[in-house]
């Protein structure tokens, strides 16, 4: 009998708490006010809102609850059943969005972005979407990051799939301080949520404040706001107010929500500090709760409307988004306007309900579907004790059909694409050949019946992210020259003689970096050792603390590499240095001498070398690869009139005259021909975004930078092959 007395003691639960079970109408009304804000923000006026901040408050919200629950009531938890529950829930219709999205991008979208698309395909299957986004998004090369994936809204689901693994887990350590070590269980939850909230939001300031692009996809700068869900979920069962003070508290919240995307400047102070405003406005509304008066918000939230789209709320979020991306792009604009943003609306609503209707309710096995797909009484029977003696069978099932659907897509897609890059690339060897002669091309009105060399912008993007090693072949790290940040600079060499060979170095940012092609040749050529100092975005000059000037040589950062490429070239002495001369515009023909330039070449002249300024090649404000990819039938009117991109005159003369051993190479004839800067030169593609030139179209200029300095009395030596 004391055992007896005892056991029931202990299975009493651990305290009595205010709580609300069963259906919550309000929470899925707030659900549905958020998700109504971030797809109206995201088609009518490209912001974010901070509903998605909403999301992820809400979902942590439920959990707790539940988690909550269980605990005070000493029943298992069973972590490994609730994983495979919940992605039973969500990888059905998020699989059959992403399947339907691949395909769409993949005949809509230009080639240069299939790679991409399959990547951020895989990522939003596995959800790890969100740091996939995080890297690329401080990547220098990324130059078409504006041009949104039609995946890029999975970051907050891949996020969300992260919290769904970690949340349980930190549950799973609650439950063992209180049953364990006797522990009082929201003491325990305050202070292992409350850890999690204060170390989150102090590493979201900061990051946010540092790295924003980065931090709006981190994880970690993210945790508070679940945090907040689960304080949240506490606060509801310790305190409820007043009714008054809580239509008071419903309708503040639903203001500020509603406010918080036109007020604050979400793009850029995300989610940092500001994403307070969105989290405590619903806090506000989750804590009123139900207060049965007709006043309070939760009538509205109750409504059948705005019921009947929280129901589809996840499918509504999944769908708009590819929706509006791929129509943007087929129609070439920016954002969509008010009637034709309504018609996107209004589709996607239409598709999240069938997404719900047909997806997301029969294979969750819920109520609703059991009763449509009931089998007759004698299957019913058996079919009912299959599903209760293998409780595993359908979530897991379920989830591995997800996978392999979407991940034999994904596969398919990529080998797809991987096919049809490697017979594109066959092409790449064959710069300056008759059919691709490029810079070299003599005949303006030349037909071609092959399609230009089609470089693709993605490869280019991969390519330049590696080592000068991955880069170029024969290039490898030089252990004599000091690089205090390898990961962004390139400084290696590729020898073309012996010790005593001629040297020459090629030094400077990104423009630099796509002539290696020509000055390669030349180094080859000249049987010249070769070494490179590149940095991207740090335009090579003297260290600008003489003058003042507005550009990305002021850093600290690119004054400490061009200080330290002087101090290496000073030591070095080589017999030839290459610097881009000559600053062109995006907007304008207003190209500009690199000021402080003249000052490096004294000091490489004075030490006996040479050189060689090479001008800058025209930037534009389009994207010229991508304007030719969606204009390969008539790619003609992409491009500008000469005078539209640089100076009548190179700069760069005038600016160096009077010094000795200077030699300029001017391509504006190879990029510009007959005065219009165009796409396509040669039938070889010139760029590979707005202002990078490709290496293909870099290769067949080698030959006019080599002539150029023989026109100017430059002895140069045939290759020693």
């Amino acid at each position: 009998m004391a055992s007896s007395a005892q056991t029931s003691r202990s299975k009493k639960p651990l305290g009595t708490y205010i709580e609300t079970r069963g259906f919550r109408p309000e929470i899925q009304g707030l659900r549905a006010l958020a998700v109504l804000l971030v797809v109206m923000y995201h088609v009518w006026f490209g912001k974010v809102s901070g509903g998605v901040d909403v999301f992820l408050l809400v979902s942590a919200f439920l959990l707790s609850l539940s988690s909550l629950r269980k605990i005070n009531e000493h029943k298992p938890l069973q972590l490994v059943k609730y994983w495979a529950h919940v992605f039973q829930r969500l990888m059905p219709a998020a699989g059959v969005a992403i399947i339907l999205t691949l395909i769409a991008s993949l005949l809509i979208l230009p080639f240069s972005r299939h790679m991409g698309l399959v990547e951020d395909a895989k990522a939003s299957l596995l959800y790890y979407q969100n740091w996939h986004l995080a890297f690329n998004a401080v990547d220098y090369y990324q130059q078409d990051a504006t041009r949104k994936t039609p995946f890029q809204h999975f970051w907050s689901l891949s996020m969300q799939g992260q919290i769904f693994i970690l949340w349980p887990i930190l549950f799973a350590s609650v439950a063992l301080m209180v049953r364990k070590l006797r522990f009082n269980l929201m003491g325990s939850t305050a202070l292992v949520f409350g850890t999690v909230f204060v170390a989150s939001l102090t590493w979201s300031v900061i990051s946010t404040n540092t790295q924003q692009t980065f931090a709006y996809f981190d994880t970690r700068a993210r945790l508070w706001e679940f945090a907040a869900g689960t304080l949240i979920a506490m606060a509801t069962m310790l305190w409820k107010a007043p009714k008054a003070l809580r239509i008071i508290m419903g309708w503040v919240g639903v203001i500020g929500l509603a406010s918080a995307g036109m007020i604050l400047p979400v793009e850029t102070g995300f989610p940092g500090y500001m994403a307070l405003w969105p989290i405590l406005s619903a806090a506000l509304v989750m804590l009123a709760g139900n207060t049965g008066s007709k006043a309070g918000v939760d009538s509205l939230l109750s409504s059948k409307p705005l019921l009947w789209i929280g129901e589809s709320a996840y499918g509504l979020y999944l769908v708009h988004w590819p929706l509006l991306i791929l129509y943007t792009a087929v129609a070439n604009k920016t954002q969509a306007g008010w009637l034709d943003g309504l018609i996107i609306i209004l589709i996607s609503v239409a598709l999240a309900w069938c997404l719900h209707r047909f997806i997301e309710q029969p294979l969750r096995g819920g109520k609703d579907s059991k009763a449509r797909t009931a089998p007759p009484s004698t299957r019913r029977a058996k079919f009912e004790k299959y599903r209760t003696n293998n409780p595993w069978a359908r979530p897991i099932s379920t989830v591995l059909a997800c996978l392999a659907a979407v991940g034999g897509t994904v596969t398919a897609s990529a080998y797809a694409v991987q096919e049809r890059a490697d017979a594109r690339s066959e092409y790449e060897a064959m710069a300056g050949s008759d059919m691709f002669p490029g810079a070299l091309n003599t005949d303006p009105n030349a037909i071609y019946r092959e399609e230009p060399i089609p470089y693709t912008v993605d490869q280019q993007r991969i390519a330049l992210q590696g080592s000068c090693s991955s880069i170029y072949p024969g290039f490898a790290p030089n252990p004599l020259l000091e690089n205090s940040d390898g990961e962004r600079d390139c400084w290696a060499a590729m020898y073309g003689g012996d010790v005593d060979a001629p040297l020459t170095v090629m030094v400077g940012d990104s423009h630099a970096h796509h002539a290696l092609p020509m000055v390669s040749e030349f180094a080859e050529n000249q049987g010249s050792n070769l070494i490179v100092m590149l940095r991207p975005g740090c335009r090579f000059t003297i260290p600008a603390e003489s003058f003042s000037v507005a550009g990305p040589e002021n850093t600290p950062s690119c004054k400490e590499f061009n200080a330290e490429a002087l101090k290496t070239i000073a030591g070095l002495r080589p017999d030839n240095v290459v610097a881009v001369s000559t600053r062109s515009s995006s907007a304008s023909g207003d190209e500009q001498f690199v000021r402080g330039l003249d000052n490096v070449a004294r000091q490489v002249t004075a030490a006996g070398g040479n050189f060689i300024a090479l001008r800058d090649n025209p930037r534009f404000v389009q994207n010229m690869f991508t304007c030719y990819e969606e204009n390969m039938l008539n790619y003609s009117g992409c491009g500008e009139p000469l005078e539209n991109k640089l100076a009548p005159t190179n700069a760069a003369i005038a600016g160096l005259s009077g010094l000795p051993n200077i030699y300029h190479v001017d391509l504006t004839d190879s990029y510009c021909p007959d005065g219009f800067c165009p796409a396509v030169v040669g039938n070889v593609v010139v760029y590979m975004d707005d202002n990078h030139v490709s290496k293909q179209f870099a290769y067949t200029t080698a030959p006019i930078f080599r002539q150029q300095l023989l026109d100017q009395g430059w002895s140069i030596r045939e290759s020693l092959d």
